[in-house]
C-alpha cells in the first residue's frame, strides 16, 4: 500500500505513532493473509448460482475465492474474461484480504476485514493504480482521511475524529 509523501498535512498525519502502527498491523496482517492463502489447494470449488465464483480450499478451509465478471464467445459458450474481485483468507478464516480490480469497476480497492468488518488501512485507488482517497477503519471511519485527484494532489480531507481507536489493533492478533 502506498502512502502520503508530499502534503504538509500528508507529513504530519504520517508522523502519529497510532496511525504508524495502523499502517504496520496492516502490511504484517496482509502478508500472512498471503501466506496462509497461497497453499496448495485440495479441492476446487465453482458456483455460478449467483455470479461466477471459484473458490480454492485446503482441508475444507477457504484459501482465496475469485469473483469473474462472464461474457460468451462467438459461439455463445460463457466464458471467464476480468477477475473483478479476489479475496484471500487467513487460515481461521477470520481475517480476508479484499481485493476488487479494474476495469470492472471505476476504481481499485485493497482492504482487511476482521469477522467482515473492515480494519487497518483502507485504500482506494484509480485504475492506473494513483490513490484515489485513504484513511483508517475501526467500527467504521476514522482519522483524517484524504482524498486525491489524478495528479495525486489533495482535494479533501475529513477527519472522523476517534483516532485513538487504532490502538485496539493491538488487541486484534493472527492466529494459524
Amino acid at each position: 500500500m502506498t502512502f502520503f509523501s508530499c502534503h504538509n498535512k500528508q507529513k504530519n498525519y504520517n508522523q502519529n505513532p497510532v496511525t504508524e502502527y495502523a499502517k504496520q498491523w496492516t502490511q504484517n496482517i496482509k502478508q500472512k493473509i498471503i501466506e496462509d492463502a497461497n497453499q496448495q489447494e485440495d479441492k476446487v470449488v465453482y458456483d455460478t448460482t449467483r455470479r461466477l465464483e471459484v473458490t480454492l480450499y485446503k482441508a475444507d478451509k477457504k484459501l482465496k475465492t475469485y469473483l469473474f465478471t462472464p461474457s460468451r464467445d462467438t459461439k455463445g459458450k460463457l466464458t471467464l474474461t476480468d477477475t473483478i474481485v479476489t479475496f484471500f483468507y487467513s487460515t481461521d478464516q477470520n481475517f480476508k484480504l479484499v481485493k476488487e480490480h479494474c476495469p470492472n469497476s471505476s476504481r481499485i480497492f485493497e482492504g482487511i476485514t476482521y469477522n467482515d468488518n473492515h480494519l487497518g488501512v483502507f485504500e482506494l485507488k484509480y485504475c492506473d493504480g494513483k490513490t484515489k482517497e485513504i484513511g483508517y477503519r475501526f467500527n467504521g471511519n476514522v482519522g483524517v482521511w484524504l482524498e486525491f485527484d489524478r495528479n495525486n494532489n489533495v482535494i479533501k480531507d475529513t477527519d472522523y475524529g476517534n483516532i485513538e481507536s487504532l490502538e485496539e489493533l493491538k488487541n486484534i492478533k493472527y492466529y494459524r
